[in-house]
């Protein structure tokens, strides 16, 4: 479309001082129209974080294709979701409390981004995997994966210190994360 509006986003003070944050902007994923509070200290508690707000403007400012505009008063969250809402805006933010409390509005949070790049395990996926520790069954063996997803593994508690192929068998989330189960790929012949 010829004449359509740049898509408009916001974010909140705490996101805006994240660095990650900015490191991830800059890759020039999002383009369009961004707006900030303005990053302001009240006490020494602040400083910092108004300190890593203000460089993060500055580098935002240097992204081709987003145009940053700072806005005073959105340092509010309420008055942020408010105003999100009037202008059709979507939120990028690292506050699980913001997404919770933004009702129907469109938010990317930091945690969505994270979990589409963990890794997916799949039952029937072969792997090797070092076990590192027992389980709590008398026969589990515990072992890691990348992004530290704890992998049970059934009838492997003698092979602590060991790396072996293993095939997950399901997993489960729970409220610390997702847990991998899975069984020796091969086992001996006794």
């Amino acid at each position: 479309m010829l004449f359509r509006k740049p898509p408009l986003f916001m974010m909140d003070l705490e996101t805006l001082a994240d660095l990650r944050v900015t490191c991830f902007l800059e890759y020039g994923l999002v383009t369009g129209r961004l707006l900030i509070p303005e990053p302001k200290a009240t006490d020494e508690a602040t400083r910092h974080v108004a300190e890593r707000a203000r460089e993060a403007t500055d580098r935002l400012r240097k992204i081709k294709g987003l145009q940053v505009k700072v806005e005073p008063r959105l340092a509010d969250s309420k008055t942020l979701l408010s105003e999100a809402r009037r202008i059709k805006a979507t939120i990028i933010t690292a506050r699980p409390d913001l997404k919770a409390a933004a009702n129907g509005l469109r938010v990317v949070s930091t945690a969505d981004i994270h979990n589409l790049f963990k890794p997916v395990q799949h039952a029937g996926n072969i792997l090797r995997l070092r076990i590192t520790k027992r389980g709590k069954e008398k026969d589990e063996g515990i072992g890691y994966i990348e992004g530290g997803l704890k992998v049970v593994v059934n009838k492997a508690a003698g092979s602590v210190g060991q790396e072996i192929e293993v095939v997950i068998t399901g997993s489960l989330d729970t409220e610390t994360g997702q847990v991998v189960f899975a069984r020796p790929r091969f086992t001996e012949l006794r």
